[in-house]
C-alpha cells in the first residue's frame, strides 16, 4: 500500500508535539492510515532529537494492537514507513505477547479457565451468573489490585443499569468472588492477562520514545496505564479508537488512567474514504438507536464519495449462499487485483464447507485469524472470524451463515442483559461490514434469522432467496 496523506489527515501531522495525541473517526476514515503517516512523522522529529544527543540510546518505537492478525496487517505497514537501524528499534505486537515478554513469560491462566473459576465462585450470589463472571473482569481490569474498594462508589461506566448493583452487591462480589479469585491465582502461582497489566503498569521494564495504540477503544484501564508505564521521559504517544467499534467487554476511562484529552490534542477523521455510500448507509442502519460516547464516531454514509451496489441479504440454506458467492467473485471479481474476505462470528471449524467449495472451484485462500504475520502469498480471498477482521479492509466482503444460532454467545438468558447482547451484536456485524470497499453480502436460515436482521434496513438492501 503507497500510503499517501489526505488533506484531512496532513493537517494531523504535519506538526508533531510530544505527549499525547487522540485520533478518532467511523470506520473506514482513515484511522490507522493516519497513525502510521504520524508514525513516519514522529521517527523524523524524533531522530533529529537523537542526533542532537549523539551519546543517547536508539530510539524506541512501540506499535500495538489488540488482536494477532492486525499485528501482522500493522507490521507490514509500519515496516513501510521507514527502515530500522543503529538508531531506530520497532516493535510491533499485540499488548499480550508483548506484555507477556516484558515480565518473563509467566504461567498463564487463559481467559476461558478464568470464567469456569469466576463462574464456579459466582455460583454462591444472587446475581446471574454470566452477569457476576463479566462484571468481575470488568472490576479487575478497571480497577488496580489495592484499588478494588474504589469499585464500591463508582460509577459503572459501559455496564448498564441492570441488573442494579447498589454497595452491598458489590461488596458481596468483591468479597466472595474476585478477593477469593486472587487467592487462588497467588496459591496456585498463576497469572492472568489483566495480572501482566498490572504488572507492567506498576514496574517499568523499557522506555519507548514513540507509541501507537491501535484500536484502543478494545482496551482496558489497566492496559493503558501498562503502556503509559513503559514511556521515555520526552514521548510522542498516539490513541487511534471509535468507540462504536468497540466490540470487547472493555471499556477505559481517560480520567482514571490519568489522561486530560483537550481539544487540541485530539482530533477526529469525518471522511469516509473506504465505504461506498450504500455500504455507509447499511452500517449506519445496524447501529441506529446505540448511544455512542466521545470517542466514537457512526458511520458517516454523506462522507463517502463512491457509489456502489446495495448490500445483498441472501435468505437460504448455507449451501445456497456459497453458491450465490463463488458466482458472484466468477462474474464481478478480477482476483488478480481485489482482495475478498469470507468473515463469520465463530470461524475456526465453521469453514471447512466454504474451504473445500472454494477448492472444487480452483479459487485458493487463506486463513488469516490469529496468524502473527501477514501472509504473503498471492491468494486474495481470506477467510476469518469478524473479530480478527478488525482494523483490516478487503474489496468484497461475504458475512454468511449469520443465524441466531451463529450469534450464540451474543445472547442473555435474562431479561436485563438481551439488550446489550443485541447491542454488541450489532457492533460486531457493522464492524464487519465496515471492512468492505465496494460490496457486502450477508447470508442467514429463513428459520433462524438473526434478531439483528431487523436493522438490515430494506431501502438500503436487496434481499435475495437462494
Amino acid at each position: 500500500m503507497d500510503v499517501r496523506p489526505t488533506p484531512e489527515q496532513l493537517a494531523l501531522f504535519s506538526r508533531v508535539p510530544t505527549g499525547v495525541s487522540v485520533i478518532r473517526g467511523a470506520a473506514g476514515s482513515g484511522k490507522t492510515t493516519t497513525a502510521l503517516l504520524k508514525l513516519r512523522a514522529s521517527v523524523g522529529f524524533h531522530l533529529r532529537r537523537v542526533r542532537r544527543q549523539q551519546t543517547r540510546d536508539p530510539l524506541k518505537v512501540l506499535v500495538l494492537t489488540f488482536n494477532r492478525t492486525l499485528r501482522g496487517y500493522i507490521a507490514e505497514l509500519a515496516a513501510q514507513q521507514f527502515e530500522e537501524g543503529d538508531q531506530i528499534t520497532l516493535t510491533v505486537d499485540t499488548f499480550s505477547r508483548w506484555g507477556k515478554e516484558l515480565v518473563g513469560d509467566p504461567k498463564i491462566i487463559d481467559l476461558d479457565s478464568c470464567r469456569v473459576k469466576l463462574r464456579e465462585l459466582a455460583a454462591a450470589l444472587d446475581l446471574p451468573r454470566e452477569f457476576a463472571v463479566d462484571e468481575a473482569l470488568y472490576v479487575m481490569g478497571r480497577f488496580l489490585p489495592e484499588n478494588f474498594t474504589d469499585y464500591l462508589t463508582a460509577r459503572r461506566d459501559g455496564r448498564g443499569t441492570m441488573p442494579r448493583m447498589l454497595q452491598p452487591a458489590r461488596m458481596e462480589l468483591l468479597e466472595r468472588v474476585i478477593f477469593p479469585f486472587m487467592e487462588y491465582k497467588n496459591k496456585n502461582n498463576l497469572m492472568d492477562w489483566n495480572d501482566i497489566a498490572v504488572n507492567l503498569a506498576v514496574n517499568n521494564y523499557e522506555r519507548n520514545d514513540i507509541v501507537i495504540l491501535d484500536e484502543t477503544q478494545d482496551f482496558s484501564n489497566n492496559e493503558i496505564r501498562a503502556v503509559l508505564n513503559q514511556i521515555s521521559d520526552e514521548y510522542t504517544v498516539t490513541f487511534v479508537l471509535d468507540s462504536a467499534q468497540r466490540i470487547y467487554d472493555k471499556k477505559f476511562i481517560w480520567s482514571e488512567v490519568g489522561l486530560n484529552i483537550r481539544p487540541e490534542n485530539s482530533h477526529r477523521l469525518i471522511s469516509n474514504y473506504r465505504n461506498t455510500r450504500e455500504i455507509a448507509q447499511f452500517a449506519a442502519a445496524l447501529l441506529e438507536g446505540i448511544v455512542v460516547d466521545d470517542d466514537g464516531s457512526l458511520p458517516d454514509f454523506s462522507s463517502a464519495n463512491r457509489i456502489g451496489p446495495k448490500p445483498n441479504i441472501l435468505i437460504g440454506r448455507y449451501p445456497g449462499q456459497i453458491d450465490f458467492a463463488v458466482n458472484f467473485i466468477r462474474e464481478n471479481v478480477d482476483l488478480n487485483s481485489e482482495s475478498v474476505a469470507f468473515l463469520h462470528p465463530k470461524g475456526y471449524g465453521w469453514f471447512s464447507y466454504t474451504k473445500r467449495v472454494l477448492q472444487e472451484n480452483g479459487m485458493d485462500y487463506v486463513s488469516i485469524e490469529r496468524k502473527v504475520d501477514w501472509p504473503g502469498g498471492d491468494e486474495n480471498i481470506a477467510l476469518s472470524t469478524l473479530h480478527s477482521a478488525k482494523g483490516l479492509e478487503f474489496d468484497h466482503v461475504f458475512i454468511l451463515g449469520l443465524d441466531e444460532e451463529t450469534l450464540a454467545d451474543y445472547t442473555a438468558d435474562n431479561e436485563d442483559d438481551i439488550k446489550e447482547q443485541e447491542i454488541a451484536a450489532r457492533r460486531l456485524v457493522a464492524m464487519g461490514v465496515g471492512r468492505a470497499r465496494k460490496t457486502v453480502t450477508i447470508g442467514y436460515r429463513p428459520d433462524d434469522a438473526p434478531r439483528l436482521a431487523e436493522f438490515f434496513n430494506p431501502a438500503f438492501c436487496t434481499r435475495v432467496a437462494v
